[in-house]
């Protein structure tokens, strides 16, 4: 499809979606806080103050995987993760546009 026949929609929608592709780091994850205890005697947890931890959780063929995330990379993190969301939102949007003209019955 060449440029000039696209909407001005669709132009938009493609210029972004390619500007996250090549540009922002993605990662198909959930991010899920737990609860945890450190296992040090002694420690807070011990008596049931449990430690915040943030982990990304992703399956694979099948299996699933999970890492954890330390506290100095999980705003990186999140980002990452928010940008590939936000790229199947955009890829969303883009087929929308072409359901309606599936659905067009004067073509």
């Amino acid at each position: 499809m060449h440029r000039n026949s696209m909407s001005s929609k669709e132009r938009a929608l493609r210029s972004r979606l390619s500007q996250m592709v090549h540009g922002a780091p993605l990662v198909r994850a959930t991010l899920n806080e737990r609860a945890v205890t450190c296992g040090k005697k002694g420690c807070r947890c011990a008596q049931g103050e449990k430690h915040a931890a943030l982990y990304a959780v992703s399956s694979r063929e099948g299996k699933t995987r999970q890492a954890f995330i330390p506290p100095g990379r999980q705003s990186l993190v999140r980002q990452w993760v928010a940008n590939y969301h936000r790229v199947r939102e955009l890829l969303e949007d883009l087929s929308e546009l072409f359901w309606e003209q599936v659905r067009a019955k004067d073509r």
